[in-house]
């Protein structure tokens, strides 16, 4: 149904609406809905076993400038991504807890296209991690009477594609992938004291449909 639709638009494009000028010094505003998906592996926490990383959606914001019709640097920045973190191996099916991460990234841009506008970019992701807790079901599971879980900062390259099909004079409507290389250290803490510290590579793809305006 998706792609149906998608080609739908784009047709409807290519014969009825004119292409929105981004030229040198125009920006190029997108709002969209992002959904992350973690192409998770870790390292084991605590014995043979490890952690998942569950999807997650949010609102996303970016903002281009453009330094002529084809280059462009865009910053990306959205709402907060709640994930749940879940155990694998000798932990399969304890929730770990969950945490919340912020993905501002700047990335280098280059378009094509004439009525559609088509782009790819380059770029640096920093990702932060906040807000993590711990689950009751793993402080039981470890016979502790406290646990933690400290998520380090991430920093790392992001690779995009991205369209914007005009639907109005001033209105596009826009799809963007991300790619994002995240790689985060987590340290356990039972009762107060750092038990084990896992390496988890994320590596999510994040899909962002929605629309887009230049001015």
């Amino acid at each position: 149904m998706m792609k149906k639709t998608l080609l739908a638009l784009t047709v409807l494009a290519s014969v009825a609406t004119p292409a929105m000028a981004q030229e040198q010094g125009s920006w190029l505003l997108r709002a969209s809905v992002a959904n992350v998906n973690p192409n998770d592996d870790s390292g084991a926490v605590l014995g043979n076993d490890g952690v998942a990383v569950d999807s997650a959606t949010g609102l996303g914001l970016s903002l281009t400038y453009m330094f002529d019709s084809h280059w462009g640097l865009e910053v990306l920045a959205a709402s907060p991504f709640s994930h749940s973190i879940d155990g694998t191996g000798a932990l399969k099916g304890l929730n770990i807890g969950k945490t919340k991460q912020l993905p501002p990234t700047v990335s280098a841009i280059y378009q094509w296209g004439d009525k559609t506008k088509y782009h790819v970019g380059v770029g640096l992701n920093h990702t932060v991690f906040f807000d993590t807790q711990t689950s009751s079901a793993l402080t039981s599971a470890l016979g502790a009477n406290t646990t933690d879980l400290d998520l380090s900062s991430s920093t790392g390259l992001a690779f995009k594609f991205g369209f914007d099909v005009p639907i109005s004079k001033d209105w596009n409507f826009s799809g963007n992938i991300y790619y994002a290389d995240i790689d985060t250290t987590g340290d356990v803490i039972v009762n107060g004291t750092k038990a084990a510290s896992v390496d988890v590579q994320i590596d999510p793809v994040v899909y962002m449909l929605g629309f887009s305006t230049t001015f």
